[in-house]
């Protein structure tokens, strides 16, 4: 069973393989509290480069507390970490409220950029449909 020792090492590893694994170990295990250290991790700006893996976590776990964070991250994020985020959005079955109407500004806000990348353009189109 995983431990809050755990959920500490995963937050001070320094080596990305070791982090990423240990985070899917623990989100496979449904680890409690998981989806907020994933979540500081994700916004960490010293792994903003390394950080796919761990929005890829969040797809295991309970991320409804986190549905802003991760319209976010389709709307600005790299192509992997925007994929992975409005994959983790697929599994969220219900929000808070807030989060939500914050998330649709972000979103509303994403689409009305000009000139959007065209695989943007379609994760976009696929989180509005989510919003539907």
């Amino acid at each position: 069973m995983a431990s809050s020792d755990d959920l500490r090492q995963l937050e001070t590893i320094a080596d990305a393989d070791q982090r990423n694994a240990l985070a899917l170990r623990l989100a496979h295990a449904g680890t409690p509290g998981l989806d907020a250290v994933l979540a500081k991790l994700i916004q960490r700006p010293d792994l903003a480069d390394k950080r796919a893996p761990l929005v890829h976590a969040m797809s295991f776990v309970d991320c409804s507390n986190h549905v802003a964070l991760l319209v976010e991250l389709v709307a600005s994020g790299g192509s992997p970490v925007a994929h992975e985020a409005l994959q983790a959005l697929e599994t969220v079955d219900e929000a808070d409220a807030d989060d939500v109407e914050k998330a649709r500004a972000i979103l509303d806000r994403a689409r009305s950029v000009a000139n959007l990348e065209s695989w943007r353009e379609t994760l976009l189109e696929e989180l509005a449909e989510l919003f539907d």
